[in-house]
């Protein structure tokens, strides 16, 4: 036997003093004749394959669910710890936008003092403007008393200087005693 017994172009015994190593011989074929029992069970038994097969693929599907449990429970913390960062984000831009708006009320607050303080202030104003009027027009009355004459003669003369057709208070006896 010169011929070396091949598997796959490799040499399935090493070869020995008269051919091949007996040893390695014996084991080989021991364990083909394990490998024809079994397949020779299976096929006997057809449930036994079936269920070697279905034993093969629940370790398979154990697997690919394990996986993708471990894959969900990672999208799960992934999603929770970026829920997370845009809650904290919100709260963050929740409390710029409130201090913005209460500097922005507080503004205009003072602002609406302001406009109620210079209100106040025009009303004093012209409350004291038609005080001094009136105390000038009181003053007037007072150097210039009204004609003893009546207002058709003090009309006619001084004819055009009141306001709106009347005689001014007053001028009628100065321009008289000119």
């Amino acid at each position: 036997m010169s011929e070396e017994l091949t598997r796959s172009g490799e040499a399935l015994f090493s070869p020995a003093r008269r051919g091949y190593d007996r040893a390695q011989v014996d084991s080989y074929v021991a364990q083909l004749h394990s490998q024809i029992h079994e397949l020779q069970g299976q096929l006997s038994s057809p449930d036994v394959a079936v269920r070697n097969a279905l034993e093969r693929v629940g370790e398979e599907v154990t697997g690919i669910l394990q996986r993708a449990h471990e894959a969900a429970a990672q999208i799960v913390s992934e999603a929770e710890r970026e829920a997370n960062e845009y809650r904290q984000a919100a709260e963050r831009r929740a409390v710029e936008v409130t201090t913005a708006a209460e500097q922005r009320v507080h503004e205009l607050d003072m602002d609406t003092d302001r406009i109620w303080a210079e209100r106040e202030r025009m009303v004093a104003d012209a409350r004291d403007l038609a005080r001094q009027l009136d105390a000038v027009a009181d003053l007037a009355a007072e150097r210039f008393p009204q004609d003893p004459l009546g207002a058709e003669q003090s009309a006619g003369a001084g004819r055009g200087l009141g306001f709106a057709g009347q005689p001014a208070a007053g001028f009628d006896e100065l321009h008289a005693s000119n």
